[in-house]
């Protein structure tokens, strides 16, 4: 029976971590023989705006937000900027670029070059396929020592676009991360970059007996240490290192690219700016709002037990013969004059706002105190609620809650128990977004094939390819209905061991 990720996290506690950081040492060594040349790291200008412009696809992820608690800063509503654009004293920023294959010695340089004051501020950039292990803690610690200081020069860490940070270079990534400013969100990773961990291990062939097991042995202690100690910090999920369990030889990577699965594990998926946008209220219903706050919620930081996964649901609930196509739109709430609402969910609540631009931001909290004076507390249940702190919802994220991802719409999105159909009259368009043509009309109920997906920058974010018979093309995925996946299980959607039918596999 397979065994889900909320299975497994019961059993990885802080006592359970440090037994797997004991067991982890009979396998474990540097990934890499030594190479014959050093890493090189060198200071870029010319690719600081590139790094500095870049946009977070989902909500920040810090070290604060583990626990659920509300925001404490009820009026704030976050940008989808990565890099803060606060940056007094600024004088010739740039990128710290460490390339190639960590040795000994590399860690020194990077000092060397944090000394020089002479840019500021730093964005440190990663493109190494790994290397010593030993090396790539003293350049983590390196970099910690300035991100943790008072004045901190290291603006963020950067996987770039194309870039590949592997094996040792992903520890050094991981665990250069601040631990003293715990609101802050630094290491990044742009989407189409690589981020891949596995364990250290004992290539083919070596002599294991002698001293040289006895540095296998400390060195994999060293390893498993550092990744329990970024569990317990909570910068990253236990699943983190789950994963990497499963990866142990030279060409085995769990690899994240700057999706949703990279914010799941405690990093910062980023894109280039002109493909990122904050999305608009017209045609939002509230399933959809449900959706996000299930993905939020799921995909998100937060803690959860079994229970508290099992029985939160942030979807409206649905009378019997009604539908999605029933239920009433954002812009409907928004006509009584109010612009933030609190959803009922179980154990969590979650607000959606709308400001004065039309950007649409949500938050999740634990504690089920959304809508108390409501008559029925039905899951999903909307209600007028004093504002609280919340996060842009970008394009991407909205992608991610209508199961598109990489203009492909995710296995297990529809089925044959639950077939997409049109929820209300909407124009076919020949091209995803609003510029495009008009193709036909096609009316509320109509039934349709999603045979791909679109993340656009307008106010619509999403547009699904559909086709029927005589005619295709494109419409907003807000007025499609009919969807399987509603984030309501954790355990399920996010397992490392998937259904064996497929669905709920990411």
């Amino acid at each position: 029976m397979p065994t889900s990720f909320t299975m497994l996290r019961r059993r990885v506690t802080a006592r359970a971590l440090h037994a797997v950081a004991a067991g982890l040492t009979a396998a474990t060594l540097i990934a890499f023989s030594l190479p014959a040349s050093a890493a090189q790291i060198t200071i870029r200008t010319e690719l600081y705006d590139r790094a500095a412009k870049l946009k977070r696809l989902f909500p920040p992820r810090s070290l604060a937000g583990t626990d659920g608690a509300k925001a404490e800063d009820s009026n704030a509503f976050t940008a989808l900027d990565a890099v803060s654009a606060e940056r007094f004293g600024e004088t010739s920023p740039a990128v710290l670029r460490i390339e190639g294959e960590i040795v000994k010695g590399d860690a020194e340089k990077v000092r060397k070059a944090l000394e020089d004051w002479s840019h500021y501020p730093l964005i440190v950039s990663f493109d190494s396929p790994g290397g010593v292990f030993a090396e790539a803690f003293r350049i983590a610690e390196a970099l910690r020592y300035d991100i943790e200081g008072q004045d901190p020069r290291i603006a963020g860490l950067i996987v770039f676009a194309g870039d590949e940070c592997l094996s040792a270079c992903a520890i050094a990534f991981a665990a250069s991360v601040d631990r003293v400013h715990p609101e802050t969100d630094t290491r990044f990773v742009e989407r189409g970059g690589k981020l891949g961990f596995h364990m250290p291990y004992i290539p083919e062939g070596t002599d294991t007996s002698g001293t040289g097991a006895q540095e296998m042995l400390g060195l994999g202690y060293d390893v498993a240490a550092e990744m329990v100690a970024l569990l317990q910090d909570s910068a990253n999920p236990p699943e983190l290192l789950l994963r990497m369990l499963r990866h142990r030889t030279a060409s085995s990577f769990y690899v994240l690219n700057g999706d949703l699965e990279t914010w799941r594990m405690g990093f910062t998926p980023v894109a280039l700016p002109e493909t990122v946008a904050p999305i608009g209220p017209s045609g939002l219903d509230t399933a959809a709002i449900g959706l996000l706050c299930n993905l939020h919620l799921r995909a998100g930081p937060f803690r959860m037990s079994g229970a508290e996964d099992e029985f939160t649901n942030f979807q409206p609930f649905l009378s019997e013969g009604a539908s999605s196509a029933d239920l009433p739109l954002l812009t409907q709430l928004l006509s009584s004059g109010k612009n933030s609402f609190d959803i009922t969910g179980g154990w969590f609540s979650c607000q959606v706002r709308v400001d004065d631009t039309a950007k649409i931001g949500i938050a999740i909290w634990r504690g089920n105190a959304g809508c108390e004076d409501a008559a029925v507390r039905e899951p999903g249940e909307f209600c007028a609620a004093p504002a609280t702190g919340v996060d842009t919802v970008s394009n991407f994220f909205l992608a991610e809650a209508y199961s598109c991802r990489n203009d492909a719409v995710l296995p297990g999105t529809f089925n044959d128990e639950s077939s997409p159909k049109i929820k209300r009259d909407v124009y076919l368009r020949d091209a995803p977004g609003r510029s495009g043509q008009v193709v036909t009309t096609l009316s509320a109920g109509s039934e349709v094939a999603v045979t791909g997906c679109r993340v656009t920058a307008d106010d619509q974010g999403v547009w699904y390819a559909v086709s029927r018979p005589g005619a295709e093309g494109w419409v907003s995925a807000r007025f499609v209905g009919g969807h399987a996946e509603s984030f309501a299980y954790r355990g399920e959607r996010f397992a490392i061991d998937p259904p064996a039918d497929g669905e709920g596999a990411n």
